[in-house]
């Protein structure tokens, strides 16, 4: 009787599977692909405990589609390998995403007036986020940030000065269009110029 219950169980689940299958799939060349593949997980489903019970001595290669974990140490072992996988997923997503994160702050900070070039390096924490940016900006034209004329010109298209910007209205801009945009409240933004 438990033979029939899990062969019922089984083909329920593969009825289900397929029927989403059915759904999802695009009208085309694919679908007779997966209705094969589904008679094949079905023939299993129903072979596989029918083998089982009448070769009871035997041991089928078809059992993985019913696979069942004999010990502790096997599960334990199983589950830090998908664990170490998960891991390794997570980490090169953070990479990713690190690496889009800083190449868009940099983007934002070049739209500020008189910046002409920005290098970024965002710092993550233990669990992946954002902890500290770095900016280092190029400006337009280093001799105008000097000690004694602090000041860079913001042009329009047409070539004629907006204002004169100081360093410090600089960094005052690149950080509110940060802040405006992605909401970083308590993460630590340094900005540096080159050339002092």
């Amino acid at each position: 009787m438990d033979v029939l219950a899990g062969i019922v169980k089984s083909v329920l689940v593969i009825i289900i599977l397929a029927s989403f299958m059915e759904v999802i799939l695009p009208e085309g060349n694919l679908k007779p692909f997966v209705r094969f593949a589904i008679g094949l997980f079905l023939i299993i489903a129903i072979l596989n405990p029918v083998l089982n019970v009448l070769f009871e001595d035997r041991s089928f290669k078809v059992n993985l589609w019913d696979y069942q974990l004999s010990s502790e140490e096997q599960e334990k072992e199983i589950l830090e390998r998908g664990n170490h996988i998960n891991q390794q997923l997570l980490n090169s997503g953070n990479n990713n995403l690190h690496e889009k994160v800083q190449g868009q702050i940099s983007a934002l900070a070049m739209l500020v007036p008189g910046v002409k070039e920005v290098q970024t390096q965002a710092t993550l924490n233990d669990e992946g986020e954002l902890a500290k940016i770095v900016l280092l900006v190029q400006p337009e034209d280093p001799a105008q940030l000097q000690q004694e004329d602090n000041e860079v010109k913001g042009f329009l298209e047409g070539g004629d000065p907006i204002q004169k910007l100081s360093r410090e209205q600089i960094e005052e801009k690149i950080r509110g269009v940060i802040h405006n945009l992605y909401g970083f409240k308590d993460i630590e933004i340094e900005i540096e110029f080159k050339g002092g």
